[in-house]
């Protein structure tokens, strides 16, 4: 007996340690805009990341960032890489808390505003310009971060994963090795898809152009990614068979509430036709519940995206979504 409360005794002193550093957030979060090349001309890109300095919180437009400007990264480890693709007409500041709360759990998150379809920039000429744009535009915003000398000793390269939401899980999907289909997109768009504004509706130009405009595009894939978080994405324009190559573990998060994007082809369809099933995380709320909660002038202004149901708790299903992905994310990468 003696022996075994010695053992008991050893083995809380060496795990309670460990125990409290797992069940705390060990870092702070810092963000820094890089600028990034590109064929359409340079856009920016917002990275956040772990920092041991005391976050001092500042203003980007109507936004307040809960993140040191330009702090130097923590340095007792090399952290995983998150690439971020945010929504059509949205901008990296769309989910400012997700990924600050990322940086705090040991994460280096890349979020390129995309040129061409961010909020308050000029926007591209048409959608096709867009799809084709997206994912090169995620790719060079990671190899620009990977190579930055601020983080290139910090970050561990074979431990990528990608967020995507609405378009930016389009993104995801053809980075990860999908393969659209935009003439079964304008078919949908064209028939059943018609009051389906989300999937067709800002967009009700694209897929005709898209059957013209990317009919001998190539896809770029990115084989380093390592995991995919797909919230509520935009992906009626894959199908089984342009779903095939993925082999990488997916979560997949939707809101119950499919009146503004139809979740059938989109989110259903691609849980079922993706190779191995995805984890999968249904949320009150509508389809833009995954963007942060909005400024009160925001809100104002934009109530359709800001707005939500009466028993719906934006700010409690964000901490939730936090939790989620940074476990889903150390679990895979």
């Amino acid at each position: 007996m003696p022996r075994i409360m010695f053992l008991v005794a050893f083995l809380v002193a060496v795990c309670a340690p460990q125990l409290a550093l797992a069940a705390s957030t060990e870092y702070q979060a810092g963000a820094v805009r890089i600028t990034v090349p590109d064929v359409d001309g340079a856009f920016n890109a917002i990275v956040w990341y772990p920092t041991s300095a005391p976050e001092k919180p500042w203003q980007a437009g109507p936004f307040t960032i809960s993140a040191s400007q330009n702090a130097p990264i923590a340095t007792d480890r090399r952290f995983p890489v998150v690439l971020f693709s945010h929504g059509r007409g949205g901008s990296p500041l769309s989910h400012r808390e997700l990924e600050a709360s990322l940086a705090r759990e040991g994460f280096v998150v890349v979020a390129p505003a995309h040129l061409g379809d961010t909020a308050g920039q000029p926007q591209a000429k048409n959608q096709a310009q867009i799809l084709m744009a997206r994912p090169r535009q995620a790719m060079e915003a990671l190899n620009a971060a990977l190579a930055d000398r601020r983080f290139a000793e910090h970050v561990d390269s074979a431990r990528i994963g990608m967020i995507g939401y609405s378009a930016g899980g389009y993104t995801a999907l053809v980075l990860a090795g999908a393969r659209p289909d935009f003439e079964a997109a304008t078919a949908y768009c064209q028939g059943e898809g018609q009051g389906d504004i989300g999937s067709c509706g800002p967009a009700k130009d694209g897929t005709a152009d898209a059957d013209k405009q990317l009919g001998t595009w190539q896809p770029p894939t990115e084989p380093r990614l390592k995991a995919l978080v797909l919230m509520d994405p935009l992906s009626f324009v894959f199908d089984k068979a342009s779903l095939a190559a993925i082999k990488i573990p997916v979560l997949l998060l939707r809101p119950k509430d499919d009146a503004y994007m139809s979740a059938a082809p989109n989110a259903l369809a691609l849980a079922k036709d993706l190779p191995t099933p995805p984890e999968q995380i249904v949320v009150p709320g509508r389809h833009f519940v995954f963007i942060d909660p909005c400024p009160e002038k925001l809100a104002a202004e934009a109530p359709l995206i800001c707005k939500d149901g009466p028993s719906v708790d934006r700010t409690a299903i964000h901490r939730t979504i936090e939790h989620d992905v940074a476990d889903f994310l150390r679990a895979h990468l």
